[in-house]
């Protein structure tokens, strides 16, 4: 690439990362390019660099200043934990699809499959607490007779449980 940053998508050629440094607080975070471009295009923000320079905020709890120090980080060091965020993403959001569409199939099929024990079994090192995805296989190891009885709640709390630890989840899951 020969010239100035112009999108985020430029950052893709260079393999760089973005580091947001308040200048308010002093917290550093390296984020990764992929889930910067997914989470401007979700909330359709600009894709332009400067108008994300100009945009992002500190991204610590409870600081959230616009204050903020952006820059590109062009092969970045840093790309081998990104990739691992990325691909432990990419394996979160395939688990809560299985899981999704688990909790949405009809009765007449079985929802406690090893698909859905599998995917279970991936979400439970990021969750925190494991009562969540056992009441999930409880309900799904359940005779089911009538609609009622399925996962959407328990779903619905595994994709916010996710949410709230920070992890970038689909928008379709949320």
């Amino acid at each position: 690439m020969v010239g100035a940053i112009k999108s985020l998508t430029d950052l893709r050629r260079i393999e760089a990362a973005v580091r947001v440094t308040c200048k308010k607080c002093g917290h550093v975070r390296m984020i990764d390019r992929e889930v910067l471009i997914k989470h401007c295009s979700f909330h359709r923000s600009s894709l332009d660099w400067e108008d994300v320079r100009a945009g992002l905020w500190c991204w610590r709890s409870g600081c959230l200043s616009r204050n903020t120090h952006v820059e590109a980080l062009p092969f970045s060091q840093d790309e081998v934990a990104l990739r691992h965020k990325r691909a432990e993403t990419i394996l979160m959001n395939l688990a809560l699809r299985v899981l999704k569409d688990a909790a949405y199939r009809p009765n007449s099929e079985a929802m406690a499959t090893t698909d859905v024990r599998l995917a279970l079994r991936v979400l439970y090192p990021y969750m925190g607490s494991r009562d969540t995805l056992t009441r999930y296989w409880d309900i799904a190891v359940s005779s089911r007779f009538h609609a009622w009885q399925n996962c959407h709640n328990e779903f619905a709390v595994i994709a916010a449980t996710l949410v709230d630890r920070g992890y970038a989840v689909d928008a379709d899951f949320r």
